[in-house]
């Protein structure tokens, strides 16, 4: 509560009333870890004449939102929130009938999990560049009015929770929690008054006190492209 109350008071420091002052951003990307493929997989093993393993992976999938607003030219704070999910599918298929496209084969069992892992965040960016005046110039030159590069830097907790289940029941569910951090660097393109192209990289480190699918460390970069929207 106490960062709320002295966030909202930095936010009254003045910033030229040309420019708008807040954002909200969308963004999706891949959020890449140790312990994960980025993408989409399909794995076929053939183990006999009938049998068929079929592996379909989703790793690494990420998406984020944020609420910022500047303070003066070159510093803003952020609130942001997001994550990552990857998820596991085997499937045993029997073969059952010969169809004129190919083989038919029928599910006899399966066995699946998903991992999750979701941030809220407080943040800082710094936009060592932007010295916006009323003419929307800054030390970039005429590039500097629309290309604005950032550094970030935020803090807050983690949140992860893991699923495992067959084709009938859930067989196995767990939460764990932890504080980590991130810094970053990123690149905002005006695309017009209200309109911004945002580039977004950040490495997040975060270890969760009790592992979700076989591991604790959930650390990794994280890049991710969207808009903002300033008003």
């Amino acid at each position: 509560m106490l960062t709320l109350v002295v966030m909202l008071t930095l936010s009254a420091v003045a910033v030229s009333s040309d420019y708008p002052s807040s954002s909200i951003r969308f963004n999706l990307g891949v959020w890449d870890t140790a312990d994960n493929n980025l993408g989409i997989t399909v794995h076929h093993t053939d183990l006999d004449d009938n049998e068929r393993l079929t592996d379909v992976q989703v790793s690494g999938m990420s998406a984020s939102f944020a609420f910022s607003r500047m303070v003066g030219e070159r510093f803003a704070w952020e609130l942001s929130m997001g994550g990552f999910s990857d998820s596991e599918s085997t499937v045993l298929g029997e073969r059952s009938v010969i169809r004129y496209r190919g083989d038919y084969y029928e599910t006899v069992y399966s066995d699946s999990y998903s991992v999750s892992v979701a941030y809220m965040m407080v943040g800082l960016i710094y936009y060592p560049l932007y010295e916006l005046d009323r003419a929307g110039s800054n030390v970039l030159g005429d590039l500097g009015s629309f290309v604005r590069p950032y550094l970030s830097a935020g803090i807050g907790p983690y949140f992860g929770w893991d699923v495992s289940w067959d084709e009938d029941n859930i067989t196995d569910a767990n939460f764990a929690s932890a504080m980590g951090a991130y810094p970053g660097v990123g690149i905002d393109v005006m695309l017009s008054r209200h309109f911004v192209f945002n580039f977004d990289l950040r490495y997040h480190f975060v270890e969760f006190p009790e592992p979700l699918k076989d591991t604790t460390d959930y650390s990794g970069l994280n890049a991710v492209a969207g808009f903002r929207i300033m008003f």
